[in-house]
Parts: C-alpha cells; sequence; structure tokens
C-alpha cells in the first residue's frame, strides 16, 4: 500500500485495496453467461497524474473493445443500490465517484458499495458547478474535507477511498491540478459521457453511450448512479457489451496486489471538424464524439436530489410547497424518475444546492471542442 502525502488539512489519504473477488465471465455465481471482469489494473498516481481524454491527452491504456465504468454524483439509495444490483448480476466491478454530502447523508450505501468490491474515489464535498472559479482555498477545503468525509465512513470497515479525484462538472485549472499532484491523486476525467445529466430518457441515453463506445472502440464511460434513466438502462447496456464482445476493466489504487499497473496512452487531440476545411473532414472510421459546440441552458426546471424512502413525510411536503410559491426552487423530475422513484420522495432543492452539474462550465466545453 502506498501512503500518499497529507493534505493541507493533515489529513491522510492512503489507497485502499479492492473488497471481494473479481470474476471472469464464466466464473460469475449463478450467471455463467455474465460479462464479468476480464481484468484489474493498478492506477499509479506517479505515471498517471492526470487521466481522460475527455480533457486531457492521456488515458488508462486498454485494449481494443475494453472498457471502465465509473458513476458519479452519489450515493442515493434508491438508485445506487439498484446500479450495484446490475453490477452484481453481471460481476462487474466500477469505480464511484463520491459527492461528500451525499456520503454523509447516506453513509451505509457508501459502504456498501465498497464492500461489494467497488473503487471508491471523491468528487468534492457539494458539487459546486463554479468549481473554477471560487478561491483557491475554497476548492482545496472541497478536495480535502471530501476525502476526509469519505475516508471516515469508511474506515468503519477499515477501507479508504482511492486517491482519485474528478472535477464536479469536469470544471478543472492548472492550479488544482496541481494542487492534487503534488499530494499524489490523480485527476480523473473521462473518456466520454453518456450525457444522463441532461435527464434524457433511458433509450436516449442507451443510445448515446453506445453510440460514444463504438466510435472509440474502447474507453472510460462517465455515468450518474443518481440519474434513474441510467439505472434503467443499465442492465441493457451491459447485455450489449457482452454480445458485442466487449470486455470490463476495473481499476484499483496501486498497492493493491497480484494486479498490472496501468499503463499511459496518449491520444492525439485534434481541431474539432468546425475549425478545418471542409476537405479535411476525417472519415467515419475517425473516432468521433458528438458534443455541442456551446453550454446548454440551465434545463427549466432542473432535476431535484431525490432523498431515500425513509425521509420522514414531513419536509417532504414543505418542500413541495415551497416549491409552489417559489421560482428559485425546483420541484418536476421526468414521469419515468417519478415512476421509479416515487412521487413522495422527491424533494427539491435550491438550484444552487444541486450536488451534480446541470451544465457544464465553459473550460469544459473548450476541452470538448477539440475532440472528434
Amino acid at each position: 500500500m502506498k501512503c500518499l502525502l497529507a493534505s493541507a488539512a493533515a489529513v491522510s489519504i492512503v489507497a485502499s485495496l479492492a473488497a471481494g473477488p473479481t470474476y471472469a465471465s464464466e466464473e460469475c455465481p449463478g450467471n455463467p453467461d455474465a460479462l464479468g471482469t476480464s481484468r484489474v489494473v493498478a492506477v499509479d498516481p506517479a505515471t498517471l497524474p492526470r487521466v481522460g481524454f475527455m480533457q486531457y491527452k492521456e488515458m488508462v491504456e486498454l485494449k481494443p473493445k475494453e472498457v471502465i465504468l465509473t458513476f458519479d454524483d452519489g450515493p442515493l439509495t434508491k438508485t445506487t443500490s439498484a446500479v450495484l444490483e446490475t453490477l452484481r448480476k453481471e460481476c462487474v466491478k466500477a469505480t464511484f465517484f463520491i459527492v461528500g454530502r451525499m456520503a454523509k447523508a447516506y453513509p451505509a450505501m457508501l459502504r456498501q458499495v465498497a464492500a461489494e468490491g467497488h473503487s471508491i474515489a471523491t468528487h468534492s464535498v457539494t458539487h459546486p458547478l463554479i468549481f473554477p472559479k471560487q478561491s483557491f482555498d475554497k476548492g482545496k477545503k472541497e478536495i480535502d474535507d471530501g476525502f476526509t468525509i469519505v475516508n471516515e465512513i469508511l474506515a468503519q470497515d477499515g477501507r479508504q477511498a482511492a486517491p482519485w479525484f474528478r472535477f464536479p462538472g469536469l470544471g478543472r485549472t492548472a492550479a488544482f491540478e496541481k494542487y492534487l499532484a503534488e499530494r499524489g491523486i490523480v485527476a480523473m476525467s473521462a473518456d466520454f459521457p453518456i450525457d444522463d445529466w441532461l435527464h434524457r430518457s433511458a433509450d436516449q441515453v442507451y443510445n448515446i453511450a453506445l453510440a460514444r463506445l463504438e466510435a472509440n472502440g474502447k474507453g472510460m464511460f462517465l455515468m450518474h448512479d443518481i440519474q434513474p434513466s441510467t439505472v434503467a438502462m443499465l442492465p441493457r447496456l451491459l447485455r450489449t457489451l457482452k454480445e458485442r464482445g466487449y470486455k470490463v476493466v476495473h481499476m484499483v489504487p496501486l498497492g493493491t496486489p497480484n494486479v498490472e499497473v496501468a499503463q499511459a496512452e496518449t491520444r492525439v487531440r485534434v481541431p474539432s471538424m468546425a475549425k478545418q476545411p471542409a476537405t479535411s473532414a476525417p472519415p467515419l472510421s475517425q473516432p468521433v464524439m458528438p458534443m455541442p459546440v456551446t453550454a446548454p441552458p440551465i434545463p427549466k426546471p432542473a432535476n431535484p436530489v431525490l432523498p431515500e424512502s425513509a425521509a420522514p413525510a414531513g419536509p417532504r411536503a414543505d418542500a413541495g410547497a415551497a416549491a409552489a410559491s417559489d421560482p428559485v426552487l425546483t420541484s418536476s423530475v421526468p414521469l419515468a424518475s417519478q415512476e421509479l422513484l416515487g412521487r413522495d420522495n422527491i424533494v427539491p432543492l435550491r438550484r444552487d444546492e444541486m450536488p451534480f452539474s446541470v451544465f457544464w462550465p465553459s473550460q469544459v466545453m473548450q476541452d470538448l471542442r477539440v475532440l472528434r
């Protein structure tokens, strides 16, 4: 196990070892036709300080038709538990980027994710949408406190988070990247998103995920375990991956015994097609990343936080009444979400309290302009 430098708050962040067995497809208990986990790789911050082709040149080296599954913004009991059930049936391991205040709200769910052998990383405390624009001290506190909250919960079972951090909304700055690197923490982006945070239907999210994977041939998915559309389409997506010959790779912290160390793969980032002469447009066989050029408007209304069913009824009623009278509060979610989670479990929050992205900052959109 590799010890890392302490944070500014003197919080020691130590790589945790993945818990639970990893099964190949044919070894999956009760499901010999499962997708399974084909191999496990350890991510070394020294060789991979920044990862993810959405924003960086470097990605975790993968073989053709290999994928890495990552989920952001949880835990949220109703949705995260459903994601775990799907992963369990397919004997697939993933990485969860945890929002600190969600972990405080649902600590048992976080402990279950870790207990089932998935890697745990962090995603700030409050998921501020203005992360790159806030003061350096505030940003450091979001990073440090996020690790502290998650590690205090995991420590109850003798575990700690992996030294990986995903910027909220993927909003980054060179100063924060340097801060992470100095502490041996990987700035982990992704290779392509599935746009589930835009509150699309399950069919739309499935089609986007598959199209982007097929266009790139391999890579790291960015998904959200708090999104009902992702919960609904995930079984179908994993079945399709199996049918089309894809393999799942599980990332673990450096120091995990008996696993290979991940290598860095560098891919060429090229100017967007909009900036090229028409004659130089690449053939369709080239990797394509369909992305908007400008940031989308804030959805009206934005999706609220969806709490556990065990929450008392009183606050729900109070929140619903407030939403009806306060235009800043949001109370509507897609019908499919209401049917999955139950209308009584919908509590709106103010837009600036959302623990997940409603839109991507301009820096992220600038990053995406150079992708194909």
